[in-house]
């Protein structure tokens, strides 16, 4: 049952139809950001993501409940690390599905907007554990003055795929669940043990 840190990469993959950014075992060492950016001011905004699974014909089921789990509320001026909990339900899964996480901002009022889609590679696991993930965006709500027009908007901004801006998905746990009182081995094959669960 791995429990691994998923980081969200600058580097793109094409797993099951989809060609997203890499949710991976290691960091990459340049960044990205995507923002959300209007002309008229708004008090605040939210970053949050959503989680599904993809088969490999290209069916998308989700994970979470339809809306955005909010990681982090910003307000002007704001820019940091920040994280929040979510509890992964346990999901069944073939061997050939990814999971695929988006990343979404919307202003105070506003309707969410999708700012940067990550795809795992096909898991090769039958099932999601149920866990509870601690998810990092880091984030951003800034004034920006447009240095040829002078124009004035305000920007969400998340960043991804380097130490420095670290967004990244901890304690994702996939394994296989063996059923109770099924005999199974451990080991390289030859010397392993057989155990009762």
């Amino acid at each position: 049952m791995p429990s691994e840190t998923r980081y969200m990469r600058s580097d793109t993959q094409t797993i099951n139809g989809l060609t997203a950014y890499k949710l991976g075992t290691t960091q990459t060492t340049s960044s990205l950001v995507r923002s959300y950016s209007q002309s008229t001011y708004f008090q605040s905004g939210d970053f949050g993501f959503r989680v599904w699974k993809r088969s490999s014909g290209g069916v998308e089921t989700e994970i979470t409940d339809g809306n955005p789990i909010v990681v982090a509320t910003l307000y002007l001026g704001d820019v940091a690390l920040y994280s929040n909990t979510w509890n992964c339900p346990q999901v069944s899964l073939d061997s050939t599905d990814a999971i695929v996480v988006r990343v979404y901002a919307r202003p105070y009022g506003g309707s969410w907007n999708l700012l940067a889609t990550f795809i795992t590679e096909q898991l090769g696991t039958t099932i999601l554990n149920s866990a509870t993930w601690t998810v990092y965006l880091f984030c951003q709500y800034e004034e920006y003055e447009d240095p040829n027009t002078g124009a004035i908007s305000y920007r969400l901004r998340f960043w991804w795929g380097t130490t420095t801006y670290n967004s990244r998905i901890e304690n994702f746990t996939w394994g296989v669940v063996v059923p109770a009182g099924v005999p199974h081995f451990i080991g390289d094959g030859l010397s392993g043990a057989v155990i009762i669960v």
